[in-house]
């Protein structure tokens, strides 16, 4: 039987720009990875990776952040397609100012996830043994 070893890994660059001429401060960027089970039979549901971050923008400033990689492993059997293991499953991140959502993406347009459930970004998985 042979089976694939798989490992997909997902960072974001974030874009955060400041067109008002006012000083903007606590302006918080909610960020997650989003990850699910491949397994046929699996019921659990997706968990989200991701963190909080606070920038400080001043009038017209542009921040960037690169986001800590999330990696995901799995094999899958070539005879018969099914496998085990995790995917990436997209991606969501939301920027508030105040308690004001400002800017929101969601990818796909369809997921929808809770901020308050994120999950600390685990550490990088050890190398694929062949």
């Amino acid at each position: 039987m042979a089976r694939a070893h798989y490992r997909e890994t997902a960072s974001l660059h974030i874009t955060v720009e400041n067109l008002s001429p006012q000083l903007l401060t606590n302006v918080v960027v909610q960020w997650g990875v989003v990850k699910k089970s491949v397994a046929r039979d699996s019921t659990t549901k997706p968990v989200v990776f991701g963190t909080n971050e606070t920038v400080t923008l001043k009038p017209l400033d542009v921040k960037s952040i690169e986001t800590a990689p999330v990696e995901v492993e799995g094999r899958i059997d070539q005879s018969t397609g099914r496998g085990s293991g995790d995917i990436i499953r997209g991606h969501a991140v939301q920027v508030l100012v105040g308690t004001n959502v400002i800017a929101e993406e969601f990818f796909p347009a369809t997921l929808k996830i809770s901020f308050k459930e994120l999950q600390p970004v685990p550490k990088p998985l050890p190398p694929i043994q062949q």
